[in-house]
């Protein structure tokens, strides 16, 4: 199906649902107002993760990410839970590389309820020494939990291995070492120095009006909050990336399958590529249909699970392919992976072909566009990382503005000089499969 012009004028409303407000303490509040929709999601981002961590603290700001739930001044972790579950609400987090998000999803008519706990648990959480520990214990499980599961560990220990001694590199989760010796005192200095006003975006999708937002947050926003690092301070010193650490390496691990990822540095988010990269992801293994999907998988049956990922950073990023198969078929998807990423270096899509894969990932736009949390999350790592709003009307139109020689030229520099970084985490290799691998 074709998303053309008369489809996205009937999609995208007439006018700008979008607005900012910077408060004085340097907050900022971000919304966009969708009348249709009877939920409403709301989330704090944090410019804060892994990459801002040393070594001594590894997975402080995921530890973070639990304590937020576990109580404050005026509620305890469970007046937290049942307040969202009595109003049929969802309340979440996650930590990235680069950021932390705790976000909420819940009637519109609950948003005062929602920036509540928010607010709350940003101001007063008391991070009790019984819910530390106990808290300690639930993530030395999650740890467990990922060293189990080889998809998640085989990329911890790519990023570990290609971003070498650099915060982009340490696992989000932390250690069993570093999270066992972690203090109390750590993690509520690093609660201090990082989460402050300057350095947080609450951004909220929905039907919302942007000043009523701004009324009920505005005492929230109006003062330097207690105990936190002066407002418009410098950030916080974030270590520029290294270049992606070029090799092949084995590990091994008693799986029954080898679970090989094969990465290039790829575009940073701000770069003007990224349309035309996320292009490419979706046609080398965006989906059932991209190429490596049917070669590897439809073609020859050499796995269940391929595909290929986009991973952009604030001043880096990595393009990367994830296969897992037989002992005795690595080297063939090894080879697969190549002769596919040379194809497009070689020969630029016809236009008929790109059209496919732009209408597919605008697809994927306007079916996210119908979700308030993808719409809440677009608005918030716009802002973070590009420091401006993106409508969808506007993004598809940079998505059709891409060229076949646009992509053929991004696959070129991408894939060049057969610059590679291969992980593959499986059993004691064959000596064939040893030999190419340097083992």
């Amino acid at each position: 199906m074709c998303y053309d012009n008369e489809m996205l004028k009937r999609l995208q409303p007439k006018k700008i649902p979008f607005k900012k407000t910077v408060f004085e303490n340097g907050l900022t509040l971000l919304s966009e107002r969708l009348g249709q929709f009877r939920s409403l999601s709301m989330g704090v981002w944090v410019k804060t993760g892994t990459r801002h961590e040393t070594v001594g603290v590894m997975g402080v700001s995921h530890f973070l990410e639990h304590m937020l739930f576990k109580g404050t001044k005026t509620r305890t972790a469970l007046d937290i839970a049942r307040e969202v579950d009595q109003v049929g609400g969802e309340f979440n987090a996650f930590t990235t590389r680069e950021i932390t998000c705790f976000h909420l999803l819940l009637l519109d008519r609950d948003y005062r309820l929602g920036l509540d706990i928010l607010t709350d648990v940003l101001l007063n959480s008391d991070f009790q020494k019984e819910e530390f520990e106990r808290e300690r214990r639930v993530i030395l499980q999650e740890i467990s939990m990922v060293e189990e599961s080889p998809e998640e560990l085989a990329h911890d220990l790519f990023y570990e291995l290609v971003y070498p001694e650099h915060g982009l590199g340490r696992p989000i989760l932390g250690t069993q070492k570093s999270i066992k010796q972690m203090k109390r005192e750590e993690v509520v200095q690093f609660f201090h120095n990082y989460y402050r006003p300057d350095q947080l975006v609450i951004s909220v999708a929905g039907d919302i009006v942007h000043d009523t937002l701004v009324k009920s947050l505005s005492r929230f926003g109006r003062k330097p909050w207690p105990g936190r690092a002066q407002m418009f301070q410098k950030p916080p010193v974030m270590a520029a990336a290294p270049s992606l650490q070029m090799g092949t390496w084995w590990v091994e691990r008693q799986t029954e399958q080898v679970h090989l990822i094969w990465g290039v540095p790829g575009p940073h988010y701000a770069s003007q590529d990224r349309f035309a990269a996320f292009l490419l992801n979706v046609y080398l293994g965006g989906g059932m249909s991209s190429a490596l999907f049917q070669e590897i998988r439809e073609k020859n049956g050499l796995a269940y699970t391929v595909y290929s990922n986009l991973s952009p950073f604030i001043d880096t990023g990595i393009f990367s392919i994830y296969v897992a198969t037989g002992m005795a078929q690595v080297l063939l998807c090894l080879k697969l992976i190549e002769e596919s990423v040379q194809k497009i270096q070689e020969n630029p899509l016809s236009k008929k072909d790109l059209k496919v894969i732009q209408d597919n990932l605008k697809g994927t736009i306007f079916l996210s566009a119908d979700s308030v949390e993808a719409r809440m999350s677009s608005i918030a790592k716009n802002e973070i990382f590009l420091n401006r709003y993106f409508s969808v009307e506007e993004v598809c139109r940079q998505i059709d503005a891409v060229t076949p020689l646009d992509l053929q030229r991004l696959a070129k520099t991408l894939f060049r000089d057969k610059r590679r970084s291969i992980l593959a985490l499986g059993p004691k290799p064959s000596r064939r499969v040893a030999a190419q691998f340097e083992v």
